[in-house]
């Protein structure tokens, strides 16, 4: 049975290829400890404790909550090599969430913790698992809030919408598991850095669509394996580059970035003649964007002129130029054309396969060449830009 998480189905999207080097073909990384990731493990630890304190009756001073947290982090951090000034830079800046969070929520009243920090898997969909890890879930009287705490220091909208989803689907989760004592789920993203939070309701029907989305994508994920492990050795494509791809692993293995890494022994070209290769295309093309530009500007300044003169053809020397007025339609509302197309018995002569929708189809895979045999013709060819 498949097991899928957030994070996966993220990375799917992100870069088809990077998913398929991690996930399918298990060529993972090997991670470095760091001072970004020690101190987001840290302070999640840090709050797990104060929650679970809470939960016992105790409210622990503010104090008590830095030494948990600097305790753990000074462990760590003593076996990185980095500078002392850039540790105290960053222990400086996350002391500060620790106490503004405490601060804003303290004496922590009104609050019964269901979990703090545990790894959840539940049957989501039919034979696909799902998993993740709950940063808290808490009982107030019989509503259930889902909270994960933010720290990083950029605000951008689609993560945001990210985030909300994937509360979404950790509320189909406490739906299944607490149906008896819940009356309404609500999510609370908290953003550490910008001491705000985002509260809300997870409704039932917001629920069902971010099931839906996120079962067919499994399923196109899924689908794909199977034609991988079959015959498409392309069925995981890398996307454009992105901004996700500054952040790749696979960058020495990815088709985008690849040659980048290729030492001499491995150009079948001679180096030199590739390098030579790129410089004379870009150059070429560049000199082919300049003289569009230019037959451009000539082009209106000869029309005009036409225009003017009431002429329909010009001529110098051997060469002429004929004036030609071309015309085009745009549709502004297409059923009503439609319709009126219809009544008027004229539909059929405007009706026309688009060939660019149907090669969509083909690359999709919702039709396939066999489908269309002796049909169509379907090529390939590579080019450059």
């Amino acid at each position: 049975m498949p097991l899928y998480s957030f994070s996966q189905i993220q990375k799917y999207l992100n870069c088809p290829l990077s998913y398929k080097f991690y996930y399918v073909d298990g060529k993972k990384p090997e991670w470095e400890e760091n001072l970004h990731l020690i101190l987001w493990t840290e302070v999640h630890s840090a709050l797990e404790w104060l929650y679970n304190e809470i939960n016992n009756f105790r409210k622990p001073a503010y104090k008590q909550l830095e030494q948990v947290f600097l305790n753990s982090f000074n462990k760590k951090s003593s076996k990185l090599d980095e500078e002392p000034e850039k540790i105290e830079e960053f222990l400086t800046r996350w002391k500060y969430y620790l106490k503004s969070f405490y601060d804003k929520h303290y004496p922590f009243e009104d609050i019964k913790v269901v979990w703090t920090e545990v790894r959840l898997t539940i049957d989501l969909w039919d034979n696909i698992k799902f998993q993740w890890i709950i940063d808290r879930l808490d009982k107030k009287q019989d509503n259930f809030i889902l909270t994960d705490y933010k720290t990083n220091k950029n605000l951008p909208p689609e993560d945001k919408t990210l985030y909300e989803e994937q509360l979404t689907l950790y509320g189909l989760w406490v739906k299944q598991k607490y149906w008896k004592y819940l009356n309404k789920i609500y999510g609370n993203l908290v953003y550490l850095h910008f001491e705000i939070q985002d509260f809300w309701e997870i409704t039932e029907q917001r629920m069902q669509e971010i099931s839906e989305k996120y079962k067919n994508i499994v399923l196109e994920i899924e689908q794909k394996k199977a034609e991988y492990n079959l015959w498409d050795e392309d069925a995981f494509p890398t996307t454009s580059d992105t901004s996700h791809c500054r952040f790749c692993d696979y960058k020495e293995i990815c088709p985008l970035f690849a040659h980048q890494f290729w030492s001499i022994d491995d150009f079948e070209l001679p180096d030199d003649m590739v390098r030579k290769l790129i410089d004379e295309y870009v150059q070429l093309n560049k000199q082919k964007k300049d003289i569009e530009n230019t037959l451009n500007q000539n082009k209106e300044i000869l029309i005009k002129f036409a225009k003017k003169n009431k002429l329909k053809k010009i001529y110098w020397n051997e060469n002429n130029l004929s004036v030609v007025n071309y015309k085009w339609v745009k549709i502004l509302n297409k059923d009503k054309l439609k319709e009126k197309l219809e009544k008027l018995w004229f539909l059929k002569d405007v009706l026309e396969v688009d060939r660019f929708k149907l090669k969509k189809m083909i690359d999709t895979w919702k039709i396939t060449n066999t489908d269309l045999e002796n049909i169509i013709d379907y090529t390939e060819t590579l080019g450059l830009r």
